[in-house]
């Protein structure tokens, strides 16, 4: 028998006329890691929510979900055994201080004094966050925010863990680290994992199974290699990572790599020939419109700088990518540039311009700022009235080209909702247009992939590929290293508050180990290769004759 069964399981929100889900049914076993994935809105943070009564969201139900045996809907006792970590850290934050934080659910079921040290002590040494005990959660960066309330969860020693994008918000350090502590519950402990993730490339080489949903309904269930084959054959072939993708765009034969070690098996099966690296025409650029000098920053006196005597400089037409670490700095420098906080030292100049001598509402007019939360963004009841109140605000009068953007976005079903009852990619893509379609000469971008699925990142991709061809600059701080290899003309790196390196995405990303992309791990060891997307692979190396 199943350990998970859900059958014929169907859910509609309320004053909503069509199903989140729909007649869904498949079963999961005692121990599977299993990878949710589809479109933003597809149902995955639903069906997660679902199964946990604790945390269902309102709406009407049918269908059966039955755990280890009993009836989600009619049984508590299930409370303990199912864990659950948000996509947003923030949202599962509840005490002040790191101990506090995981304690708090042992005090909410009773346990002993001595019941709670032992498990805690023991979760505390499993993760290594002793130092941190006594830290205020607020002081904590989102990657060890997110860390810890993996650990406030699993000292509840549930049977299932249940994970809503938990990496969305963290640098590729940190989503390694969290990945690699997932893998041990699974393999050591036998842990049962749900997991709904956008972030492909790493995550499908640790799932015993794969589901991916459209429209709240599984269009594909099985193992990673049974699933990606069949995916290949449709539209949404930008699910499938850039391995897997290499190998089916050459033709590949016999089993299917997933991981860097089985894709350099296979690419020195084939016995490549590299062509030599065609020159890349330069980027031209206008001149220099931000300038930074000598910038300190830092949110309360009493705390450390997290800007420190930072140098940096954008010039008109760039599409600068701003990686680091989570605290790193990014978000604190676009919200300068932004106008949105004042610098303790230094200067920043726009056009040879000091900052100083303009107004916010100055710099508004010509720099448009996306926050990393987009909830922000959003001060009316529904995302059309947030649209129409953006295009009356800046003179916007084109109604067909708005509407081009809506659907270029995806958005358009969602135009009569909430904000806030959307799901986080359908939120980015909603704080995007109305960002976009007044046209800012400068885009400040936080995170603005996070939540996006493959398919809305390749159309994000194509309107900020336009905007930037239009002679619009744009500079984005972002975790996504395929993106920003992919796209941007040039990437910088924050490290203890300033920018440590910067060049064109070849040259940034060549010989390093966490920030870079599953193409340079899998041709690193070839002499002279700077290879970084699939598509460089496809224009620069063929199989040997007979192969």
């Amino acid at each position: 028998m199943a350990f998970i069964k859900i059958n014929q399981f169907n859910f509609t929100y309320p004053d909503r006329s069509e199903p989140a889900i729909r007649n869904l049914s498949f079963s999961i076993e005692k121990g599977q890691f299993v990878v949710l994935f589809g479109a933003s809105g597809s149902g995955k943070s639903t069906l997660l929510k679902c199964l946990k009564r604790e945390i269902q969201p309102h709406g009407k139900r049918a269908g059966d979900i039955i755990i280890n045996g009993l009836d989600v809907n009619n049984s508590s006792g299930l409370s303990n055994e199912i864990g659950f970590v948000f996509q947003d850290p923030e949202n599962q934050v509840v005490a002040d201080d790191v101990l506090h934080e995981i304690v708090f659910g042992l005090e909410n079921i009773g346990l002993t004094p001595n019941e709670m040290r032992s498990r805690v002590a023991e979760m505390v040494h499993f993760f290594g966050v002793e130092p941190l005990l006594h830290r205020k959660t607020h002081e904590l960066s989102g990657g060890k925010k997110q860390q810890i309330n993996l650990a406030s969860v699993l000292v509840m020693q549930p049977d299932i863990l249940l994970l809503d994008e938990p990496t969305a918000q963290l640098d590729p350090v940190n989503t390694r680290e969290f990945f690699d502590i997932l893998k041990r519950l699974n393999d050591e402990f036998g842990m049962t994992i749900i997991i709904a993730e956008h972030r492909l490339e790493e995550v499908f080489t640790l799932a015993d199974k794969i589901v991916m949903l459209d429209k709240g309904e599984v269009q594909f269930e099985g193992t990673p290699e049974e699933v990606l084959v069949d995916v290949w054959n449709t539209k949404n072939k930008a699910y499938v990572p850039s391995i897997p993708s290499l190998f089916f765009s050459m033709g590949g034969k016999g089993k299917l790599p997933l991981t860097v070690k089985q894709g350099r098996d296979w690419t020195e099966q084939q016995t490549l020939i590299f062509k030599k690296e065609t020159e890349k025409h330069p980027v031209t650029l206008g001149k220099e419109w931000i300038k930074a000098k000598n910038l300190f920053f830092r949110y309360d006196r009493k705390t450390e700088y997290v800007l420190k005597d930072l140098d940096f400089s954008l010039k008109k037409g760039e599409f600068f990518a701003l990686l680091g670490g989570n605290g790193s700095g990014k978000s604190t420098l676009l919200k300068l540039i932004a106008g949105l906080v004042k610098p303790e030292q230094g200067k920043l100049l726009y056009n040879g311009i000091f900052t100083n001598t303009k107004k916010t509402n100055e710099i508004a007019k010509v720099v448009g700022y996306l926050p990393q939360n987009p909830k922000l963004f959003f001060i009316q009841d529904t995302v059309e009235k947030e649209i129409q109140e953006t295009m009356l605000k800046w003179g916007i009068h084109d109604k067909s080209e708005v509407s081009q953007l809506i659907e270029e976005l995806g958005i358009s079903h969602v135009l009569s909702r909430h904000p806030y009852d959307l799901s986080g990619g359908e939120l980015q893509k909603a704080a995007l247009a109305c960002l976009l379609i007044r046209k800012p000469q400068l885009l400040l971008l936080d995170e603005p992939t996070k939540g996006l699925d493959p398919i809305s990142k390749e159309s994000f991709s194509m309107i900020v590929n336009k905007l930037n061809g239009e002679g619009i600059t744009i500079l984005m701080s972002t975790h996504d290293i395929e993106f920003a290899a992919k796209y941007a003309t040039k990437c910088g790196m924050m490290f203890q508050g300033n920018i440590t390196s910067q060049g064109d995405p070849d040259t940034f990303f060549n010989g390093n180990f966490f920030y870079s992309t599953m193409i340079q791990r899998l041709f690193r060891h070839v002499p002279g290769s700077s290879l970084t997307t699939v598509e460089e692979v496809l224009k620069q190396c063929t199989p040997a004759a007979g192969r």
